[in-house]
């Protein structure tokens, strides 16, 4: 045969892991958990002559399983990772430093191996900004200091732990015009914000629900809650002279309601203890209602994004209540909520 094996590595790719850790609280919120979130996207590749057979004889004796396997003496690539995450006492912020830790790993246990690629990909979580530390409960207290005009307080504070994708929101609009009679234009306007990636680490469980023999959800009292913000307001429709020098509609204060919706969404996320997604949603609505008069309805979805803990029992490590730090994300099938919340008189199933 005239062909040669030049060069080859593998391995596991989009390996996806997660990371809570407990921090000191702040003095400014005592009352409040604190955490540090480090979520991470790893390729770790193995390389070595030795490995040379399982390409060019399909021999596989000395190939370290990419995944799952009988042999639980053995980690493989993917458990790797979430092993060493766990082992790992820091918060895994530097992820020059956990790199290091997988490959130290291979190279230690299998003499074999020649070499480790690892290719970390960190995802930025930014603590959301809230006007109040102070949650949402009986006594009163609203969990945003959104005022009833709309306007919102020069002072925030960073969150303990709750948290945004920063850069990958959106502002949207559609509006639609038509001619109306006697030379007028109808204008008929929905504003709204898509693509607000949030998550908070804690304060938020779901417990009580329907069970029927297929349910096999456990309840949770304290969970991670994400999810992917869809959000949209009517306007009522507007209709005047097309070259009118006094439009209502250009009056309208669409940069403040943005902002407000913004932050009474944020505010209500963070603060609010949920005990489901449908409840949070329902109030962050209802909030937007009371403070904006020139809001007819507020639409929001909230595909609920899953973090499932990774089961670390098989390695002699407790990952699940009090002592759950990792975790991965769940691409789909996903909770999918959605509600449209109107002014009484209005509303309709």
């Amino acid at each position: 045969m005239s062909a040669t094996l030049v060069r080859a590595k593998y391995g596991k790719d989009l390996v996806k892991v997660v990371k809570v850790s407990k921090i000191a609280t702040d003095p400014a919120a005592p009352h409040l958990r604190k955490t540090a979130i480090v979520e991470m996207t790893c390729r770790v590749l193995l390389n070595g002559p030795k490995l040379e057979s399982s390409y060019t004889q399909a021999d596989n004796s000395l190939v370290v399983p990419t995944d799952t396997g009988k042999r639980l003496n053995l980690y493989f690539i993917k458990n790797t990772c979430y092993v060493l995450a766990k082992r790992n006492p820091g918060t895994l912020e530097s992820s020059e430093l956990f790199a290091h830790q997988i490959i130290h790993h291979f190279l230690s246990k299998y003499s074999h191996l020649e070499g480790v690629e690892v290719i970390i990909k960190s995802h930025n979580w930014t603590r959301v900004q809230v006007t109040t530390l102070e949650p949402v409960n009986q006594a009163g207290t609203t969990g945003t200091g959104v005022g009833k005009d709309g306007s919102i307080p020069a002072q925030k504070y960073e969150h303990p732990h709750s948290y945004f994708r920063a850069g990958d929101e959106k502002r949207t609009v559609h509006m639609v015009a038509s001619r109306a009679a006697g030379g007028n234009v109808t204008y008929t306007t929905v504003s709204g914000l898509v693509d607000l990636l949030i998550l908070k680490t804690t304060g938020s469980s779901f417990e009580g629900y329907h069970l029927d023999e297929l349910t096999t959800l456990q309840p949770a009292a304290d969970r991670l809650f994400s999810t992917n913000v869809d959000v949209s307001w009517n306007f009522a429709s507007v209709t005047e002279p097309l070259n009118t020098t006094t439009s209502k509609f250009v009056k309208l204060p669409f940069d403040k309601i943005f902002n407000g919706v913004r932050q009474i969404l944020i505010d209500l996320f963070a603060n609010h203890d949920s005990p489901s997604v449908q409840n949070t949603l329902w109030r962050i609505c209802a909030d937007v209602i009371a403070k904006f008069a020139e809001v007819e309805e507020v639409s929001m979805a909230l595909p609920n994004k899953h973090y499932i803990g990774y089961d670390l029992g098989r390695f002699g490590l407790k990952n699940t209540g009090a002592d759950q730090q990792i975790f991965f994300p769940q691409a789909d099938p996903s909770g999918y909520i959605t509600a449209t919340v109107g002014r009484k008189g209005s509303a309709r199933l």
